[in-house]
């Protein structure tokens, strides 16, 4: 059946899309979101990529990631498609209660990352269509293409994706089925079970019946589903190696790359909220929270001012972040306000004197993404260098895309770099 959506010489390649899926109240398959709506538009950005790699004609070129331009720029990108001959940037928006604006598609940062990363057009992609500002650009636009698509009206067709019968479905349109405790997917030999400790709970979305929401770490993981086969077949997977030059023995793991599945997940789940911040800022937030416990950001924001800290609100947060990520600092819900107390091993670190240091750097070696650096650099040679560990990281993740993705962007990776020079003692190249 003919699709063709808002500009008649792109995408044709959705002419080969199947018939669009009927829609018919309680046998709508349901895609499961998660709860949290700051993280459901990630997760349609996944479902809407998802949809468009299965189309015959069309290639997710890449997933959800930050890329770097032609002119060294890195961009945070919800994707880009391959069409057979041109890329597209996709650009997907999820607003429950309104129409996307021209300002919500911050426009001027998609132009330039669309002309360098040579891309003909921008594909938008928008929950509840788009308002009349966004329709005015779309015509006055003379450089590129822009495409704007309906999620109801794109619905059908994503709908149609998923096995006839199947009840569920995953934003990667892989169908899983509800046993009691037990949610499964995959089928045969790569047929995958994650038992839970009780039945689980979802609610349905508000407007739209294709739609349900789990709890947000549950989400992820049936997300993941179809791949902790993989993950506990690479547990044991290998071959052991004679190295003659140097005289020893080596387990080396069947994969594709250094990281497994396994560690993967583990250096996106610990990585996430975390923020480039200088260890000396995070070591006097960390005073302040030991002189001021069970108080609020604005307190403590007020200490490090009356210490001749120039600190801004922003800057407050990043560190204690960064220091709930390590475990030293624990945060509070307080009615609408958050408080921040020291864990008990972050009083031990804030009385520890001179050995503060010592405590802070075995944390970070525990820590799976500072970990996982520190073996790129020290084990695999990977040049000590923003641009260098973005793009290591990219590649370690893409065998494993769109199962799991990789949070190494400038700032993380200038964060960590930062944290390796301070307690490895490696100059800075700059």
């Amino acid at each position: 059946m003919a699709y063709i959506y808002a500009h008649p010489t792109a995408f044709t390649a959705l002419k080969e899309d199947a018939a669009p899926f009927v829609l018919r109240g309680e046998d709508v398959p349901k895609i499961a979101l998660p709860s949290s709506p700051s993280k459901r538009g990630i997760a349609f950005e996944h479902l809407i990529l998802s949809y468009y790699n299965s189309v015959r004609s069309l290639e997710v070129k890449e997933w959800s990631s930050c890329l770097y331009g032609d002119s060294g720029t890195l961009y945070q990108c919800d994707g880009i498609l391959w069409d057979g001959e041109n890329r597209y940037l996709l650009e997907a928006k999820f607003f429950e209660k309104r129409a996307a604006t021209l300002s919500d598609l911050h426009i001027e940062r998609r132009l330039q990352a669309a002309h360098d990363l040579a891309c003909r057009g921008i594909v938008c992609v928008s929950l509840n269509g788009f308002d009349a500002s966004v329709h005015e650009w779309q015509r006055q636009e003379p450089s590129l293409e822009i495409l704007l698509i309906n999620w109801r009206a794109l619905r059908p067709h994503v709908l149609s994706r998923i096995a006839p019968g199947e009840k569920y479905a995953s934003v990667l349109l892989d169908a899983f089925g509800i046993e009691g405790n037990c949610i499964i997917g995959g089928t045969g030999k790569y047929q995958s079970r994650l038992q839970l400790d009780s039945q689980p709970q979802f609610e349905t979305l508000e407007g739209f019946p294709e739609f349900i929401c789990f709890p947000n770490e549950l989400e992820k993981w049936l997300r993941r589903l179809p791949r902790l086969r993989l993950a506990q077949t690479q547990f044991g997977a290998g071959h052991f190696r004679f190295l003659q030059e140097t005289q020893e023995a080596r387990y080396i793991a069947d994969r594709q790359s250094e990281l497994s599945l396994w560690e993967a997940w583990q250096v996106e789940d610990t990585l996430l909220g975390y923020s480039a911040r200088v260890y000396s800022a995070m070591k006097i937030t960390a005073a302040a929270v030991n002189a001021c416990p069970n108080r609020t950001r604005r307190i403590l924001r007020r200490w490090l001012e009356e210490r001749d800290w120039k600190t801004g609100d922003t800057g407050v947060r990043k560190a204690l972040d960064n220091l709930s990520i390590l475990g030293l600092v624990e945060k509070q819900p307080v009615g609408r306000r958050v408080t921040y107390a020291l864990t008990p091993l972050g009083k031990i670190y804030a009385d520890a004197g001179a050995d503060a240091e010592l405590i802070f750097h075995e944390q970070l070696r525990h820590w799976p993404p500072y970990r996982a650096l520190y073996e790129a650099i020290d084990k695999h040679q990977v040049e000590p260098k923003q641009e260098s560990i973005v793009y290591y990281f990219k590649e370690q993740y893409a065998p494993y895309e769109p199962y799991a993705r990789s949070l190494f962007n400038d700032n993380t990776a200038d964060g960590l770099l930062s944290l390796y020079r301070e307690f490895e003692m490696i100059p800075d190249p700059k």
